[in-house]
C-alpha cells in the first residue's frame, strides 16, 4: 500500500511538472516558411546569367500544445538574377510577402478578463525580403548536380500581426519569439535531369537555422529548420513545391511558379583572345 501510494504521488509530481511546461509558442507569421525556390540556368558550355521573376503562394501550420493549429496564408513575390558559371553559380535578389495569420484558439488574462486575442481572429502581416547564395555545381549531359549551396536570408515583418505579439505580456506557458527582423541560413543541395533540350524536373533538399535568437526570450526554442524541393521547368517557366519542418513542429507547403524574362551568354575566354 505504500508503495503504491509513493508511486501515486511520484506520478502526480510528474505531472504538474510537465503541465506547467510551455503550452503555445507564437512566431512570427514568416518563420516556417523562409525557404523560396530558386531556378538557375543549366551550364551550357558558356558563362550565363538571367533574371527570374517569381510568385508563390504559402500555407502553415503553428501547431499549439493540446489545441488546433493555427493557420498561416501568405503570397510572394520575387525578383532575382542568377550568374552562371561551369562549377559555381551565384544569385541574389529580393521579394515582398503578404498575408494573413489566424489563431485556432484565443488567449487571454482570467485575473482581469482581457482578451489578448479571440478563437479565429485573423490579423495581416507584411514582410521584405533578401536573399542570396553560391553553390557548387557539376554539368554532365543529362545532369547537373549542385553539391553543396549556402543561401543567407533576410526578413523584415511588418504589420498587425506582430504588432500584436508585442503588446502580449509575458506568460509562463507561452513563448512569444516576435522577431521582426530574422537573418537566416541554409545549406543545400539539388539534383536536375534533363529529359531533353525544354523540359528538367529536380529534387532538393536543405537545412538551416536562424541566427542571432534570443534563448533567453525563446525559453531554448531554437530556429532549426529543414525540407525538400520538388520542381519541373519547360523552358522559361518552372514550377516548384517546397515542404518546410521547423522547430515547434511549425510546417509549411509552398508552391511556386517562376519565369526567367531574360538572359545573356558570355562568350569562352578563349574563344575572344
Amino acid at each position: 500500500m505504500k508503495e503504491l501510494l509513493k508511486i501515486t504521488i511520484a506520478g502526480f509530481i510528474l505531472l504538474l511538472f510537465t503541465s506547467c511546461g510551455v503550452e503555445r509558442v507564437y512566431t512570427s507569421a514568416s518563420y516556417g516558411g523562409l525557404k523560396t525556390y530558386t531556378e538557375k540556368p543549366i551550364y551550357s558550355g558558356k558563362k550565363e546569367v538571367a533574371t527570374y521573376v517569381s510568385g508563390s503562394l504559402n500555407l502553415a501550420n503553428h501547431p499549439q500544445d493540446n489545441e488546433s493549429a493555427d493557420k498561416v496564408v501568405a503570397g510572394n513575390f520575387s525578383v532575382y538574377r542568377v550568374t552562371t558559371n561551369k562549377n559555381l553559380n551565384f544569385y541574389y535578389g529580393l521579394g515582398g510577402s503578404f498575408g494573413n495569420y489566424q489563431f485556432k484558439s484565443g488567449l487571454g488574462n482570467f485575473n482581469n478578463s482581457e482578451n489578448y486575442f479571440n478563437k479565429d481572429d485573423k490579423l495581416n502581416f507584411y514582410n521584405f525580403n533578401l536573399k542570396s547564395g553560391v553553390n557548387l555545381t557539376k554539368t554532365w549531359k543529362k545532369f547537373e548536380y549542385s553539391i553543396i549551396g549556402l543561401e543567407l536570408i533576410y526578413v523584415n515583418e511588418f504589420g498587425p500581426y506582430i504588432d500584436k505579439l508585442g503588446e502580449i505580456p509575458q506568460i509562463t506557458e507561452v513563448v512569444i519569439a516576435d522577431e521582426k527582423s530574422i537573418f537566416a541560413f541554409n545549406l543545400n543541395t539539388e539534383i536536375t535531369f534533363r529529359i531533353n533540350k525544354n523540359n528538367t524536373i529536380g529534387y532538393g533538399m536543405f537545412f538551416g537555422s536562424v541566427l542571432f535568437l534570443d534563448k533567453e526570450k525563446t525559453k531554448n526554442e531554437n530556429g532549426f529548420f529543414n525540407g525538400y524541393i520538388l520542381k519541373y521547368n519547360h523552358k522559361n517557366f518552372t514550377i516548384s513545391f517546397i515542404n518546410e519542418k521547423s522547430s515547434a513542429s511549425i510546417s509549411s507547403t509552398r508552391f511556386g511558379i517562376t519565369y526567367r524574362l531574360f538572359n545573356s551568354h558570355k562568350k569562352k575566354v578563349k574563344e575572344t583572345l
